[in-house]
Order: structure tokens, then C-alpha cells, then sequence
């Protein structure tokens, strides 16, 4: 009897040998498509960062672009707005000097 038994496993050791072999073949299959889909996701998760950056960096660009030109403005209009106080502070000089002599 105990041969018996030691001869079956004996024939069936190299059955459960390929269907481990098998099973191992499958995981690896498995485990190389979800690297496969994990290296996917990370290169979309790549191309999206450099997306955002990019459209941050032109909207940064363009903020400093409207910033100069509105600061430009500002400060001719300020130039011209002390320039017409100056000449109308000239004016009035002139008009007291001829009212007092």
C-alpha cells in the first residue's frame, strides 16, 4: 500500500510540476502587462505634467508681458500727469508775478 501511494506521487509530481510551471508562466504574463500598463500611466502622467508646465509658463509669460506694458503706461501717464501740474504751476507763477507788479 505504501508503495502504491509513492508510486502515484511519483507520477504525479512532474503533473503538478508543469501546471506550477504554467500558473508561474501566467502570473509573469500578468505581472509583465500591468508593467506594461503602469510604464503607459506614468508617460501620460509625464505628457500631462509637461502640458500644465507649458501652458503655465506661456500664461506666466503673458501675465509678465501685460504686466511691463500696464507698468509702461502707468508710468508715462504719471510722466505726463507731473508734467501738467508742473506747467500749470508755471502758469500760475507768471500770472502772480504779473499781478503783483
Amino acid at each position: 500500500m505504501k508503495y502504491l501511494v509513492v508510486l502515484a506521487l511519483l507520477a504525479a509530481m512532474p503533473l503538478l510540476a508543469d501546471w506550477r510551471w504554467e500558473g508561474r508562466a501566467q502570473a509573469r504574463q500578468a505581472i509583465a502587462e500591468a508593467r506594461r500598463a503602469r510604464a503607459d500611466a506614468m508617460r501620460e502622467v509625464a505628457q500631462a505634467r509637461r502640458d500644465v508646465r507649458r501652458e503655465m509658463c506661456a500664461a506666466h509669460s503673458e501675465w509678465r508681458t501685460e504686466f511691463r506694458q500696464a507698468r509702461t503706461e502707468f508710468d508715462h501717464e504719471m510722466r505726463q500727469a507731473h508734467e501738467e501740474v508742473a506747467r500749470e504751476m508755471r502758469q500760475v507763477r507768471e500770472e502772480m508775478r504779473r499781478a503783483f507788479r
